[in-house]
């Protein structure tokens, strides 16, 4: 259900939550072990989606856009893969030979309900603080 880059986006976001300072693409990589090439292109997705901004030049990197407590998990996952699906025909697609007489559908609705529900009340900010609780 969730991507690799979804992984490494809130990896990499978490890394920017309990920084005080710009942050280096390749430090970030390496602390969080994502493999270096594909970073660039995740925070270019959350930098689109206006999550994170970048400074260029020296003594530039990459900071949150906003505190940690504004950016929910479904922000993420829309800005590094789109978003999330649980069943094809709850999109439109209805090439399913059942769709008008489909049992599952409304299960298939209440998961994406509830899948959202979550993801959208789960904050970075939930994730340091749960972290930082554990320690």
């Amino acid at each position: 259900m969730f991507s690799n880059r979804t992984e490494y986006a809130i990896r990499a976001l978490r890394e920017l939550a309990i920084s005080d300072e710009l942050k280096k693409s390749e430090d970030i990589a390496e602390n969080q072990r994502i493999p270096p090439k594909f970073l660039p292109h995740i925070l270019s997705d959350l930098a689109r989606a206006g999550i994170v901004k970048t400074s260029r030049g020296y003594g530039g990197g990459i900071e949150l856009n906003r505190p940690p407590k504004e950016i929910s998990f479904k922000s993420i996952v829309d800005a590094v893969q789109g978003p999330i699906v649980t069943y094809d025909c709850l999109v439109g697609i209805e090439d399913c030979d059942m769709s008008s007489d489909c049992t599952l559908k409304p299960i298939w609705k209440k998961l994406q309900h509830a899948v959202e529900e979550i993801l959208e009340s789960t904050t970075l900010d939930d994730l340091v603080n749960q972290n930082r609780s554990e320690v």
